[in-house]
């Protein structure tokens, strides 16, 4: 393109050299009119001609200059032909140069010069780390949708400290539960969530019931064995000798995904859903007389057969009485209410579907007139007196607007994860769908140290599990289709979802809803997966575990002393282990930095039970731990003398600052330092998710305005139970008015 840019100027330079004006025309069809040459070739050859006319000029005094005899009369047809193909190259590539200039300085160049500029602030404004550094430290990302001549990268500022806190505890919340003492195994719970999408996809709710009506006490004195059903028993509220009253408490955390409408729907309605259905069991009303009616009629060995359950459940061991106590009932209970608010999601806009065509179908069969007029056209402007009465113009009426807020919650999708906890059975239930977790945190006295339990498995493409399930119920030449790129179809990463609709309708009923329904018709929103062909794909179904309260088959001493409820956003940066004793630490008093390696070998592996972090997981802690002095903390009305908990010292956070050059940084594993500093334990565990002591990490991340900071995190929700220690009175959060809230208990199921 330059090549061409100089011959033309050349050739312009050549023709203007001529002596006289009237030959131009001539002079250049006579350079064009040899062999083709290069651009410097012409030149010179053009500079020659020049030359040697100047010469004869000056040597021939008075002679008069002459042009060049023209071309013998059978070359002039080839000769102009050639010039045109030359003149032709000589503009494509003028035009060609053009184009290309204007593009670099339209495009090109304002880009570099905004990423200079982004380099430029970001030198200028760049600091040196400090943990405890107030001022701003910038630094450059890729946008995530960068625009044509737009700049790829946008440059952010941290925030401070003081904004850093303000963002992590404004959701914040610590509620007391304030029971007699045995009413209820849940001694406070605290919740906190922080936004990446904006709006928050994330949404929990929690409910705690009083039961009205008394159950059979399900731990005789003969048959109890730890001090823990023993004080239990004798210190609840009963309405009749031998029975127990204990309170049923619920806690749910939803993760939802292409949009919040499904995990808000959720928020409202899971948990009532799922209380409805275990209200049958209770009352062992309609399905559930005749499985007790069936229930009393069998041997033990014989129920256990066709419902399922060890011979440790309750109901094979003949200790209690009723469904709810039989957690294989109540189990199924629990997925049969998730399945049912599911259908009630997928298929609400199928049955308005329904409705209307039917209303479409009668009103063009009355309107059609004798000469098949316009009136029998089947669209739906036509219906004037069905259920969507006034659409001309495609006004939305309010009808319309009530099918098209239905059909949102199917198109998005949510996870779900639900705890249930019956105080006077002390059964506990989790149940998961999606990819959220709950993970136990146990106390073993006779070891002296804390137990990790995943209490659910993650539900995802990369499930080994959940992909021998999904081929299991698909076609064999689905095989390789169903998981691509651990994904659903290659799309969806859980496997188990509430709505996500596109999943589980096929292909002519999801056309049929999207130009019924939506605003723009199928064209506006996303078609079928690739390779949808026997739906659905996706499924509501949870998976249910339960753990029985201070009884295990190994260790009669293994308490459960906590558990921490959370979307995957805070499972993405942190692991089950490093989550677990975040808690033990918090609850043992720490306050400072510590580094994750010293504090996960206090918590799971101590000294002896004289050198560990306190068991009590409901008492307040009674002082703090220093670095390099010991500590004392009442547990149970007893002395508990810890080992020294060593802080990070000032020359391994100079060893970590090294590695922390940019603020997204995460460092190596074992210079990772945590951070207690917060009261709220959710607050606590995200701060140190997102990077703990090192400050400029966590604002850093904070800093990341929605959509880019989808990139780097997700939505966090988190919900920690601390159950009431059995020896102990229930833990009381910190008293701050503006952070923390006590929730009455005056429902009844």
């Amino acid at each position: 393109m330059v090549g061409a840019r100089r011959w033309l100027r050349t050739s312009a330079l050549s023709v203007s050299r001529c002596s006289h004006p009237s030959q131009s025309h001539t002079l250049a069809f006579t350079t064009a009119s040899g062999p083709r040459r290069s651009p410097s070739s012409t030149t010179s050859s053009t500079s020659a001609s020049s030359a040697s006319s100047s010469s004869s000029s000056s040597s021939s005094g008075s002679s008069q200059w002459k042009p060049p005899p023209p071309p013998p009369s059978g070359s002039t047809a080839a000769s102009r032909k050639q010039s045109r193909k030359e003149w032709l190259l000589v503009g494509v590539a003028g035009s060609a140069a053009a184009v290309g200039s204007w593009y670099y300085w339209s495009n090109i160049r304002p880009r570099h010069q905004a990423n200079k500029a982004a380099a430029a602030a970001l030198a200028a404004n760049s600091a040196p780390f400090s943990i405890t550094a107030e001022s701003r430290t910038s630094f450059s990302i890729p946008t995530r949708q960068a625009q044509a001549g737009g700049p790829t990268n946008k440059v952010v500022s941290t925030l401070t400290n003081a904004e850093v806190d303000r963002r992590l505890t404004e959701n914040q919340r610590s509620t007391r539960v304030d029971r007699p003492q045995g009413a209820c195994l849940v001694a406070r719970y605290d919740t906190n969530s922080v936004a990446s999408n904006d709006p928050i996809e994330d949404k929990r709710a929690e409910v705690i019931v009083e039961r009205d009506r008394g159950v059979a006490d399900p731990r005789p004195s003969s048959a109890s064995s730890s001090p823990a059903t023993t004080t239990t028993t004798t210190n609840t509220p009963n309405t009749a000798s031998g029975s127990l009253n204990g309170d049923l408490c619920f806690f749910a955390v939803m993760d939802g995904h292409a949009g919040f409408h499904t995990s808000t729907l959720l928020s409202q309605k899971l948990i009532a859903f799922v209380a409805l259905e275990l209200d049958k069991v209770f009352r062992e009303a309609g399905e559930y007389a005749e499985i007790a009616k069936a229930k009393s009629a069998m041997p033990s060995k014989l129920w256990r057969a066709l419902v399922g359950g060890s011979s440790r459940t309750p109901s094979a061991s003949g200790i209690t009485s009723g469904l709810d106590g039989d957690p294989e009932i109540v189990k199924r209970a629990i997925a049969k209410a998730f399945r049912g608010l599911d259908k009630e999601i997928v298929n609400t806009p199928v049955e308005l579907l329904k409705e209307y065509e039917l209303s479409l179908a009668s009103t063009s069969s009355s309107s059609v007139q004798p000469d098949g007029g316009a009136g029998s056209t089947r669209s739906l402007s036509s219906l004037a007196h069905t259920i969507f009465p006034s659409s001309t113009n495609a006004t939305f009426t309010a009808t319309q607007k009530s099918a098209y807020e239905s059909i949102l919650p199917a198109l998005s999708g949510s996870c779900a994860l639900l705890t249930y906890i019956d105080s006077a059975r002390h059964d506990i239930y989790v149940a998961c769908t999606g990819d959220s977790r709950a993970v136990a945190g146990y106390w073993d006295e006779d070891t002296g140290k804390w137990e990790v339990e995943a209490l659910s498995v993650d539900q995802t493409g990369r499930n080994p599990d959940e992909v021998r399930r999904m081929r299991a119920e698909h076609p064999a030449n689905e095989s390789e289709n169903v998981i691509q790129r651990g994904r659903v179809l290659g799309g969806l990463e859980p496997t188990r979802a509430f709505g996500d609709a596109r999943y589980k309708w096929d292909r002519e009923l999801q056309g049929r809803l999207y130009d019924a329904f939506l605003p723009g018709g199928r064209s506006s929103t996303r078609g079928p997966p690739r390779g949808l062909e026997t739906p659905p794909y996706v499924t509501a179904t949870p998976a249910v575990e339960w753990r029985r309260v201070g009884e295990t088959s190994s260790s009669p001493n293994r308490e459960l002393r906590f558990i921490i409820m959370a979307t995957d956003g805070l499972w993405d940066m942190m692991s089950n282990e490093e989550a677990v004793s975040l808690v033990a630490g918090h609850l043992a008093g720490i306050k400072g930095t510590i580094r994750s390696s010293e504090l996960q070998r206090h918590t799971f592996q101590p000294i002896d039970k004289q050198h560990s972090l306190p068991s009590n997981a409901g008492a307040a802690a009674t002082s703090s731990v220093a670095a390099g002095a010991n500590a004392v903390q009442a547990v149970a009305g007893q002395a508990v003398v810890q080992t020294p908990v060593r802080a990070a010292s000032s020359e391994e956070q100079r060893e970590l600052a090294v590695s922390k050059q940019h603020p997204l940084s995460k460092g190596p594993e074992p210079l990772r330092t945590f951070q207690f500093q917060d009261d709220n334990l959710s607050t606590h565990l995200i701060r140190n998710a997102l990077g703990g002591a090192n400050q400029q990490r966590v604002a850093g991340l904070l800093a990341i305005p929605a959509p880019e900071s989808r990139r780097y995190r997700d939505d966090i929700t988190v919900n920690v139970i601390l159950f009431n220690s059995p020896t102990s009175t229930p833990a009381r959060p910190p008293t701050d008015p503006e952070q923390h809230a006590q929730e009455p208990v005056k429902a009844k199921l």
